[in-house]
């Protein structure tokens, strides 16, 4: 199958207070590092690297020099636009599969990223996923527990997550632009089509609030 790697970062970083991505991990800066860990997955695979408009330039003379593969796209005003927007380019280059991951996970492991991707098969999209390790609550509108969910059944989504292409063009047509998918599985879920759950092997943590950075610092020094 021709594969494409869209690498979204053209976040405007609200809840970490700067760009988050351009944050230092020995090193790299926390993209550069999310793009190597995709590389190494599948190096002969397309690189397309997803920044905001603003952003083009200084992140194509950031990351080409050691990634002379990438290609930058310009992002949107949301995530699934910023998604759409790098599946797009993705098609058009002629890749039949995308791998969709979010650059501010920078740890992801080669070998999940690869396990993801094979586990897709004949099935429209795969993702990687955590278990979930605290106990889950149900709660109503005043924040009073209602009882207790199963943890078994559920899982956290995380990314990559690997569609076909086809099955995105042919949902974004159908689908009401105006609403808001949190990930490109929530677009397939509301069509009705099968997403696989693939459990990730390693820790795959996000970098949201500065905590974060330092929990993710912590782990690429005590894993050199």
């Amino acid at each position: 199958m021709d594969l494409a790697f869209v690498c979204v970062g053209a976040g405007r970083g609200v809840r970490f207070g700067s760009d988050k991505l351009a944050e230092m991990l020995g090193p790299a800066t926390v993209f550069a590092t999310a793009i190597g860990a995709l590389a190494r997955a599948a190096p002969e695979a397309l690189m397309v690297v997803v920044v905001a408009e603003t952003h083009l330039d200084f992140w194509r003379e950031n990351l080409a020099p050691d990634f002379p593969q990438a290609r930058f796209v310009g992002g949107g005003n949301r995530r699934q636009d910023s998604v759409r927007a790098g599946v797009l380019y993705a098609a058009q280059a002629g890749a039949e599969v995308v791998a969709v991951h979010d650059a501010a996970r920078p740890l992801v492991d080669p070998e999940d990223v690869q396990a993801v991707i094979s586990s897709l098969g004949g099935s429209a999209g795969a993702i990687l996923t955590a278990r979930v390790s605290d106990t889950v609550k149900r709660i109503d509108g005043k924040e009073m527990v209602i009882d207790t969910v199963p943890r078994e059944r559920f899982r956290l989504a995380q990314t990559p997550q690997v569609f076909r292409v086809a099955t995105l063009m042919e949902l974004w047509q159908r689908a009401d632009s105006e609403r808001v998918w949190t990930d490109e599985a929530a677009l397939l879920e509301s069509a009705g089509i099968p997403v696989c759950a693939v459990l990730a092997r390693h820790p795959n943590p996000k970098v949201t609030t500065e905590a974060d950075l330092l929990i993710v610092r912590a782990m690429v020094e005590g894993n050199p």
